[in-house]
């Protein structure tokens, strides 16, 4: 774990010269930005292997948690069955006659919908209960307070929230330097991470299933 949130929001401010409250916000906005974008970058992906659902019969659609970015697979761990994904667009339109007809589940939608949250339907609508295997990639929460970021990657957040600091106060010059900083020193965490001596980039073919592929 690396160095916590309040601990980055310091080391920022004290880079820049402003440690004042107010302007310990401001960075606290950078800091989560930088950290996301670095996320990103490197392709971060905290699997969560456990999640199941368990359907009840008669209910087709079931909240996904707040975390839930995407799946790895969506197994019916019941009947030992793989479920082919759908977009809800084409699950409307290649089934609109069946759409809420019961049976055994064969595919599954993912959507998100007007009340914020996110959804899966399955289709058919189950009939019994099942339990359901979803290992998904967790989408990683802002940073606040005294929460340690997950990786060692502190030094990168405070090189770019400094870089933003800086923009802010308007000394664009020393922005782009820690800007130039930054993006060195991610190019270079980004090498480390991707060149390990011991791993092997293989492509993995999938066979499409003949009724979603049109």
């Amino acid at each position: 774990m690396g160095r916590a949130f309040n601990t980055l929001q310091d080391n920022v401010g004290v880079n820049v010269q402003d440690t004042s409250t107010t302007f310990a916000t401001i960075l606290g906005v950078y800091i989560n930005k930088r950290y996301q974008q670095i996320l990103r970058k490197i392709n971060w992906d905290y699997i969560n292997e456990d999640y199941t659902v368990t359907t009840v019969s008669g209910t087709q659609n079931y909240t996904l948690p707040s975390d839930f970015k995407t799946e790895l697979y969506v197994n019916d761990s019941t009947n030992s069955k793989n479920l082919d994904r759908v977009e809800l667009q084409d699950l409307v339109k290649n089934y609109s006659g069946d759409l809420d007809t019961s049976g055994d589940i064969e595919r599954y939608s993912i959507y998100n919908s007007d009340d914020g949250e996110k959804y899966i339907k399955f289709h058919y609508k189950p009939n019994e209960a099942l339990t359901v295997g979803i290992p998904y990639i967790v989408k990683p929460a802002a940073l606040s307070g005294t929460t340690e970021n997950i990786l060692d990657i502190e030094d990168l957040i405070e090189l770019g929230a400094t870089a933003d600091a800086w923009r802010y106060k308007r000394q664009f010059n020393k922005a782009q330097a820690m800007d130039i900083m930054f993006e060195k020193e991610l190019s270079e965490y980004i090498f480390a991470q991707e060149n390990q001596e011991n791993m092997v980039h293989k492509f993995t073919p999938r066979v499409q299933s003949r009724e979603t592929i049109y």
